[in-house]
């Protein structure tokens, strides 16, 4: 059985079960807001034959159905790592108000996906998006 590592925690997970972790974090909450800015790192696996294009496209077109408002303000090829990614920055109503925010899909070990999601309130872009840009550059991909 491979080992899950972990800096709080390991254990042992059969071979043959996917790794469908998230990882979260929060901003520290601010006086008077409805939520706090977060980003949440999943894991997910590109379908047979699909690339980090058409696995983004296909989700740009759930959230676009089923978040309220929503409203798409970029749609780019980046890279993450040196890796070939995607990125959509978009808008919509939450319950607590405006909300932004940016997913960015990268290919992780075949035929892995990482989803990199930053969540912040509209308010709050202008200063947070650049903290999202430093965590992106951050990011180093294992090897696969």
């Amino acid at each position: 059985m491979p080992r899950y590592e972990h800096s709080d925690v390991s254990f042992d997970v059969p071979r043959d079960w996917e790794d469908r972790s998230v990882v979260a974090f929060s901003a520290p909450a601010r006086a008077a807001q409805a939520m706090a800015a977060n980003l949440v790192m999943t894991r997910d696996t590109l379908a047979a034959g699909e690339d980090i294009r058409r696995y983004g496209d296909r989700q740009l077109v759930e959230v676009a159905r089923r978040l309220d408002g929503f409203q798409l303000h970029a749609r780019q090829e980046i890279a993450v790592d040196g890796q070939p990614a995607l990125e959509l920055r978009f808008a919509w109503r939450g319950q607590g108000g405006p909300l932004e925010q940016r997913l960015v899909f990268v290919a992780g070990r075949k035929p892995a996906v990482l989803t990199f999601t930053a969540t912040m309130p509209k308010s709050e872009a202008a200063r947070l998006n650049p903290v999202f840009d430093r965590i992106l550059a951050s990011v180093k991909l294992g090897e696969g």
